[in-house]
């Protein structure tokens, strides 16, 4: 009995030990110096890589040695704009981030500050140096501070501005990057404009995707200026099935 109870005794020990060995190598490999000199972001769209290492606060190579891949991991996935990342040894002195953006969808402003809106109509605050030349830009939506503070805003009139841009999306990516702006006018008849076309576009209501059908149906002609588009001072989508192109300035394109 004795001899039975000294074997699992001895058993337990030597498991122990075992155990306290992988404990300890695992520990040092946390936690050693690291040789890597170097950390290269990929996938960045709207955010310089220097804006993404100094706001994550990876910008220091002399701090490289106390980081692990987890710690680098954790920093770049809380910055606003990143929706995940995938980190990885690139060799002994590299450490390669891929990050995935989220989905932007517009610059929407606000009475005190613009942000960037996700389809999810997440807001985030627009950072300096953001390259957002493809982005359409919101304006004069009706929102409360309480709104605007959830960091999440979802009502009809951004609603229908987002139909808008999934409809130019769908119908023409060459109409969509000009899209540079989509006047919500508080409610009111939404007016659009578009790089490359002098002329506003009175979008009005409902409809979206017919209407930016109908749109692209003489997008050559604004953009190129042909008859009958010459000397064009807006387009008229409001009304069914009917394109109207004004002549002289009309007060309808007014706020």
């Amino acid at each position: 009995m004795k001899e039975k109870f000294g074997t699992i005794t001895g058993i337990v020990l030597f498991l122990l030990i075992i155990a306290g060995i992988f404990y300890v190598s695992s520990f040092k490999s946390e936690t050693k110096k690291n040789d890597f000199t170097e950390i290269v972001i990929e996938g960045n769209k709207i955010l310089p890589v220097s804006d993404y290492l100094k706001t994550t606060d990876l910008h220091n190579v002399a701090e490289y040695s106390e980081l692990t891949l987890h710690n680098i991991k954790s920093r770049i996935i809380k910055h606003s704009y990143v929706s995940k990342a995938e980190v990885q040894l690139a060799g002994k002195n590299k450490v390669v981030i891929r990050i995935f953006e989220k989905d932007f969808m517009a610059v929407l402003l606000t009475a005190n500050n613009p942000y960037l809106i996700t389809n999810s109509f997440e807001l985030v605050k627009l950072e300096p140096n953001s390259d957002i030349s493809k982005m359409p830009v919101i304006s004069n939506v009706s929102l409360t501070k309480a709104e605007i503070n959830s960091g999440r805003v979802k009502n009809f009139n951004l609603f229908n501005a987002f139909k808008i841009i999934d409809a130019a999306k769908t119908v023409s990516e060459t109409m969509l990057n000009n899209l540079t702006g989509i006047n919500l006018r508080f409610g009111g008849d939404i007016i659009l404009t578009f790089s490359h076309v002098k002329c506003p576009v009175i979008f009005g209501k409902g409809l979206e995707g017919s209407k930016i059908v109908a749109l692209y149906s003489i997008w050559e002609g604004l953009r190129k200026q042909k008859e009958p588009f010459k000397n064009t001072s807006y387009v008229d989508l409001r009304f069914n099935n009917e394109i109207f192109i004004g002549k002289t300035e009309s007060s309808e394109t007014n706020g």
